[in-house]
């Protein structure tokens, strides 16, 4: 299978990384020349539990020097999401999938609005990665499957062999028919922790243990929540999604979360896609989300301190 992986960071490089070593045909393309450069020179290493593994790849900045592939991996931060995707109809052919796996909601819309909805896979993940260099990932660690489908409900055999090939790798996979419910459980996870630990800089264990921040999550996560169900999301945890998170914050608890990583190495966050993605459907809907408003706002905030 020919592959493009369309932002190759911390999470397109380990999943590029892993079709490469399953004998699949991978170009990386990353709009960051410093990335592009260091890859070029020194290949990708990858580190895991099990060890360090190294190898070239070959990465580009331009879709058009590709041509046509069978499957786009799509990871870029949704922010570029749009931009990203104008940039993709070089790399379309007939058959191409696109397959979006990305933090918040909202992305998988946006690439359709550019491709059509027929080519888009949506997915998520729980693994968490991060770049020690341009061209150096370490997967930090995670629970769960990677879950993927269609997102008109539609999962071809094309999708499957996606998934055997990950499987394969090493990569548990699950298809789902209904993705878009799998991206608002990730939503629902995501939203009481990562604009919270960027405005407090708490590591994920201290989140877990400070029953101060508690109160506020699940405040957090009620907002939320409100706006899914008048989505007509299907809610696939049990528990408030609170109950869910704090085990979680506990697997990891020397990790942080990835938009406090953001604020501390000064780039922009995904908060418009996560925290930002419920006040704004709140509002469409009638359903107030002062919370999430406000810690929408204190993170922009931040943002302007060093982005200005």
């Amino acid at each position: 299978m020919k592959i493009a992986v369309v932002g190759s960071g911390a999470l397109g490089g380990f999943f590029g990384f892993t079709f490469a070593a399953q004998g699949q045909q991978v170009t990386l393309v990353d709009v960051d020349t410093e990335r592009v450069k260091a890859i070029r020179k020194s290949g990708l290493t990858v580190s895991t539990r099990e060890g360090e593994r190294h190898a070239s790849m070959p990465i580009t900045t331009r879709t058009e020097e590709v041509g046509q592939v069978d499957l786009v991996f799509f990871s870029v931060k949704s922010y570029d999401t749009l931009e990203a995707a104008r940039s993709l109809p070089p790399l379309i052919g007939d058959e191409t999938l696109v397959m979006s796996i990305q933090n918040g909601i909202g992305n998988v819309e946006k690439i359709a609005s550019v491709i059509g909805e027929d080519r888009v896979i949506g997915g998520i993940t729980a693994h968490s990665f991060q770049l020690l260099t341009p061209s150096h990932i370490r997967y930090v660690g995670g629970a769960g499957h990677l879950h993927i489908g269609k997102i008109n409900g539609k999962n071809t055999s094309r999708v499957h062999e996606i998934a055997d090939i990950l499987l394969k790798g090493g990569v548990q996979v699950e298809v789902n028919k209904g993705i878009q419910d799998y991206i608002w459980y990730k939503l629902l996870v995501n939203t009481p922790i990562n604009a919270i630990a960027a405005i407090t800089r708490l590591k994920n264990g201290e989140m877990a243990e400070n029953e101060q921040v508690h109160p506020l999550m699940r405040t957090v996560a009620d907002e939320a929540l409100a706006v899914a169900k008048a989505e007509k999301i299907r809610i696939l945890m049990t528990e408030h999604p609170v109950e869910v998170c704090i085990p979680a914050l506990r697997a990891a608890s020397e990790n942080k979360a990835s938009m406090l990583q953001d604020i501390e190495a000064r780039r922009r966050t995904e908060i418009d896609a996560i925290n930002g993605a419920i006040v704004e459907r709140g509002e469409k809907l009638g359903i107030p989300t002062p919370v999430n408003r406000t810690l929408t706002g204190l993170v922009k905030i931040i943002e302007l301190q060093y982005r200005s």
